[in-house]
């Protein structure tokens, strides 16, 4: 469960009206295997379902749904710039016993949210379907004010809390005033040496401590702060996610080939202005790997999907839910995420 437990923190939010280059830049959008497996994992996900509207068959409030709508905005997606027409009709056409998906989420919104929360509800729904982060309101009963959420919690550390709800939050406010400074460093002292990070953010932590999934976050902060391509900070968390990176093409979640890390360590590699399907990124990360095999992700994702169109998970054995899908599904297409990407970086002459 506690891999669970690590991935109930969560994204951003402002209006955005148009074909915005978030996680353009290497999408898998023109991968036509990658959008068939996407697509495949859509259908799948959407008769997971539940008659609220929600996803949330984990039974973890705001755990599922924020991650599914994105997932099917992102199948949603006709064209390579992202269109928020598309991504909000799609999410409103899933529908259960007249729930949509927009419904779910609005309750959610409105039972009250932590500044983590708050800030993956603005980063996975707000800001890629147009909804405004000030004044969140998709039934119209009633807004909720995501920024504030989020800025209240701001500590003089430049913390938002948790780790993971520091990421979220500084991913947030990339579009909503900017990433405190305070925030960057703070994110940056958690750093271990070993270029990862660990879920508690203690940069003292023995080597083990780190996982792919906060490495992956916290590369993604540090592209919504729009630092150098070739920061160092930025550059040691690639040196870890290479180091971690296995022969099948995955990445791991307590030694084992995993669905969510896979995902959001190509994520993050697209976030520092890399394409995940190619070595080049590694090999920038790590020098002596170069010219050694390299397994795309993608091919393990898609080997990893079911018939069903499920993609398997490890922590299946704890219950099936839609988590591991929706992530897979945003790994593939990188439409909208990274919310945030920096430009594209050479790679090694030869």
């Amino acid at each position: 469960m506690q891999t669970m437990i690590k991935r109930l923190a969560v994204p951003i939010g402002a209006v955005m009206l148009a074909a915005v280059l978030a996680g353009c830049q290497f999408s898998g959008f023109n991968d036509a295997d990658a959008k068939a497996s996407a697509g495949n994992g859509t259908t799948w996900l959407k008769s997971r379902q539940l008659p609220d509207g929600s996803f949330e068959v984990a039974g973890f409030p705001g755990f599922e749904t924020p991650d599914a709508v994105l997932a099917i905005a992102e199948a949603a997606q006709l064209q390579l710039g992202w269109s928020v027409d598309q991504a909000r009709a799609a999410a409103q056409a899933t529908q259960t016993n007249g729930n949509s998906a927009l419904n779910a989420i609005d309750d959610y919104a409105d039972s009250g949210l932590g500044a983590g929360q708050a800030a993956k509800v603005a980063v996975l729904v707000a800001r890629p379907l147009g909804f405004s982060a000030t004044a969140f309101d998709p039934d119209g009963d009633g807004a909720v004010n995501l920024r504030a959420i989020i800025d209240a919690a701001h500590q003089p550390t430049g913390s938002y809390g948790a780790l993971n709800a520091t990421l979220y939050a500084a991913i947030a406010k990339a579009t909503l005033g900017g990433v405190p400074a305070d925030t960057l460093a703070h994110i940056r002292a958690a750093q271990e040496a070993g270029g990862g990070w660990n879920f508690a953010g203690d940069p003292t932590g023995a080597a083990a401590a780190a996982d792919v999934d906060t490495t992956a976050l916290a590369i993604q902060a540090l592209a919504s702060a729009a630092v150098a391509g070739n920061d160092a900070d930025l550059r040691q968390g690639l040196t870890y996610l290479a180091n971690q990176h296995r022969p099948t093409g995955a990445w791991q979640s307590f030694g084992t080939d995993d669905p969510n890390s896979t995902a959001v360590a190509m994520v993050a590699i697209t976030a520092a202005g890399f394409d995940p399907t190619r070595p080049c990124w590694r090999d920038v990360a790590v020098p002596a790997l170069s010219g050694t095999p390299y397994t795309s992700p993608v091919t393990w994702m898609r080997a990893d999907q079911l018939p069903s169109g499920q993609f398997a998970s490890p922590n299946d054995a704890f219950g099936v839910n839609t988590f591991a899908t929706s992530q897979s599904i945003q790994g593939l297409r990188r439409g909208w995420v990274p919310a945030d990407n920096l430009a594209t970086q050479p790679c090694p002459a030869g």
